[in-house]
């Protein structure tokens, strides 16, 4: 299907894919319609994916939870998910055999999005500090004792901000539910119980894995290189991500750092919200970013406590973004993006970050092991996903040797992890256009089997077990 602007790249005009087509890639994707389904249509196997009228809200099956704006046709045909609405009523998607047809009463893309860009904001109240809260906040920041600062975090997580009941902490399925919901409709359509798509990891991996590090000072930069040992003695490579205005940068270290293998990306120009305080700024700023990508050879940008506005994130001058969270109630701007898959803003490939961060787990909620990391780590492995991890080299964060040494016990464990890509930013987000792309020549590109339980109809991902590339399935084909 092609959809226009209001998908998650935005361009006014532009066509593209339908988003839960590009993130499944299936070899035969059925044809998707916005039609009435009742109306007179093609004889093909068609998903009826209907948007309705008016302001999104809620729509709950179990504890999957999606904001979308649904409509009230009524379908024949056998049901195969209900929803409770926010009013109290219930819609379903059916499937109609004898028509190759399934209705669902939403629009599946309008659903992906929502998620991805943080619109599901607009229908729940997040606790967070305000934006005057927040300029006090980062005026007053190097002024304030660290043990001052870390004693106001702990008591307003406590007290005042929680976690939220969604997206779910540290763990959030829903987009990795809508993703399955979708391949069923697919194999439901075409009289299927299993069908191709392009894996999602290069050479049949499970998931990938990316160690990226943010550099809030001069010592973390030199910190960073002790850091660059611990991994390097452990097969690991990963990315420092430099704030470009904010202290003097030993171009020394990052040379050695290159060298080595290890990758160099952007954390914005100065260390506070200042380039998403307004448009206004974020165009001023994105000069001064626009040079400093250049300075250090960066593809890559997170931005500073991981600010940002969805929509700018667009026209970043690099290849990648790192800035959203999978779910993060613990930032100065909390929510998450509710997927461990990359996504396209634009042109941007945003990757992204999928565990909780190092001050999180080892300072503010006080863990002294990586157990909940590991976990984490299982279940993104259990669904295919992307697993970043966030950590800072400085002092107060992995620069102190109890918290680096809980670090190094994580590196450890995961090194063991055979069908795990470990790969450097950069490498993820090149594969990801790659795989969109479609390169059937692209050797690395395997295929992949989704496949619906007879009894249950839930899918199921895998690497196809004769792990053909691309290239061998047409040539066969």
């Amino acid at each position: 299907m092609i959809v226009r602007a209001g998908s998650e790249d935005g361009r006014q005009g532009r066509e593209i894919r339908h988003p839960l087509e590009r993130l499944l890639s299936p070899l035969s994707p059925v044809r998707l319609s916005e039609e009435d389904p009742r109306m007179p249509r093609q004889s093909v196997p068609t998903i009826y994916s209907r948007s309705g009228f008016g302001s999104r809200t809620w729509l709950a099956n179990g504890s999957w939870r999606l904001f979308v704006r649904h409509c009230q046709i009524p379908w024949r045909g056998e049901e195969i998910l209900g929803f409770s609405t926010a009013n109290g009523g219930r819609i379903s998607a059916r499937f109609e055999p004898n028509e190759q047809a399934v209705f669902v009463p939403f629009d599946l893309g309008e659903a992906f999005t929502n998620y991805v860009s943080e619109a599901w904001r607009t229908g729940y109240e997040q606790r967070q500090l305000s934006t005057r809260q927040l300029d006090l906040f980062y005026r007053l920041k190097r002024s304030v004792p660290r043990r001052w600062q870390l004693a106001a975090r702990r008591l307003l997580i406590s007290r005042w901000q929680r976690v939220p009941k969604f997206p779910a902490w540290p763990f959030d399925e829903s987009v990795a539910t809508l993703l399955r919901f979708y391949a069923r409709c697919q194999l439901l359509a075409s009289g299927r119980t299993e069908a191709s798509f392009r894996w999602f990891w290069p050479d049949g991996y499970h998931a990938a894995l990316i160690l990226t590090h943010d550099v809030e000072s001069h010592e973390g930069l030199r910190l960073a290189i002790e850091l660059a040992d611990l991994e390097e003695e452990r097969g690991f490579r990963s990315s420092f991500n430099i704030v470009a205005g904010w202290y003097e940068v030993d171009r020394g270290i990052l040379k050695e750092l290159r060298q080595r293998g290890f990758e160099v990306g952007v954390h914005g120009v100065y260390h506070d919200r200042s380039m998403f305080a307004s448009r206004e700024s974020f165009d001023s700023q994105s000069t001064e970013l626009r040079q400093a990508v250049a300075d250090l050879g960066a593809k890559g940008f997170r931005s500073p406590a991981t600010h940002r506005v969805f929509e700018w994130l667009a026209d970043l001058p690099v290849s990648y973004d790192c800035s959203i969270p999978h779910s993060d109630p613990f930032e100065p701007q909390p929510g998450g993006c509710c997927t461990i898959w990359p996504f396209f803003i634009g042109n941007v490939v945003e990757l992204p970050y999928t565990m909780p961060q190092d001050h999180t787990l080892l300072t503010l909620l006080r863990h002294r092991s990586p157990e909940l990391w590991l976990r984490q780590v299982a279940r993104i492995e259990a669904d295919n996903g992307l697993v970043q991890s966030v950590t800072h080299p400085d002092p107060g964060y992995l620069g102190d040797l109890r918290k680096r040494r809980t670090y190094s016990e994580f590196l450890d464990a995961v090194a063991g992890h055979d069908h795990l890509w470990k790969a450097l930013p950069r490498e993820v987000a090149a594969w990801w256009r790659a795989r969109d792309a479609g390169a059937t020549l692209d050797r690395r590109i395997k295929l992949g089997v989704m496949r619906a339980d007879e009894t249950s109809g839930e899918v199921t991902f895998e690497p196809s077990s004769t792990v053909k590339s691309m290239s061998e399935n047409f040539a066969a084909g």
